[in-house]
């Protein structure tokens, strides 16, 4: 299986079974708003996540505005939390309405599938921050107990980022964590500077004994 293939595959599995993520775009005022919405179609396909709005609610205004918009998913069951930032936009394609409606969405929209006003917008991930821990209460208690004695914050699970902007996508370390804090090139470099630190200790050695060797010639 492709990288690509396998990035969207793990996607999918995070937010499998979390049927409400906290849709969140830029309000008129600048100030960020956030609304439960339910995914149509959690099993992500690696391009697109879907949902159900009305055309004339303040967010499609929103996304029409300020299109990048922030998807936030949490299971306390799976222990999984998943935060994705992507670029929304409106499609009013009646095929693809149709192929996700089903009648418990009367009760949202009593007008059914064919209500002009009922439109989707989808959601085009570009970056994915995910954790994801031990399930069961003994594992998180086990979990926790080890990170706070051991200080690995990795015994908690791990903590991720996915950048699907790059081809193949690319699995790193999120900005928050420890080491990606560091200065750039810092852990790359320490076997660099290992090797200078010992070649100029080779330096000083060769240059001590050379030194001794002329002062016994002279000496002869």
């Amino acid at each position: 299986m492709a990288k690509a293939e396998k990035t969207a595959e793990l996607l999918g599995k995070l937010i499998e079974d979390i049927d409400i993520a906290m849709f969140t775009t830029v309000g008129r005022d600048g100030y960020l708003v956030s609304r439960p919405l339910s995914t149509q179609k959690s099993a992500y396909d690696g391009r697109r996540v879907w949902f159900f709005t009305e055309a004339d609610s303040p967010k499609i205004g929103e996304v029409r505005r300020h299109p990048k918009v922030n998807l936030a998913y949490a299971s306390k069951d799976k222990n999984t939390y998943v935060s994705v930032a992507g670029v929304a936009r409106v499609s009013r394609d009646r095929a693809l309405i149709g192929q996700f409606w089903n009648d418990a969405m009367k009760a949202f929209f009593p007008k059914g599938k064919d209500d002009p006003n009922l439109v989707l917008l989808e959601v085009e991930p570009r970056t994915v921050e995910y954790w994801d821990g031990p399930g069961s209460f003994i594992g998180k208690l086990a979990s926790f107990i080890v990170a706070r004695v051991t200080k690995r914050e990795e015994v908690m699970g791990e903590n991720r980022m996915l950048d699907l902007r790059r081809k193949p996508a690319r699995k790193t370390l999120p900005p928050s964590h420890a080491d990606a804090r560091k200065p750039a090139g810092k852990t790359a470099s320490r076997k660099t500077a290992t090797k200078k630190v010992a070649a100029k200790k080779a330096a000083t050695k060769k240059a001590a004994t050379k030194k001794v060797a002329t002062k016994r010639r002279a000496r002869a």
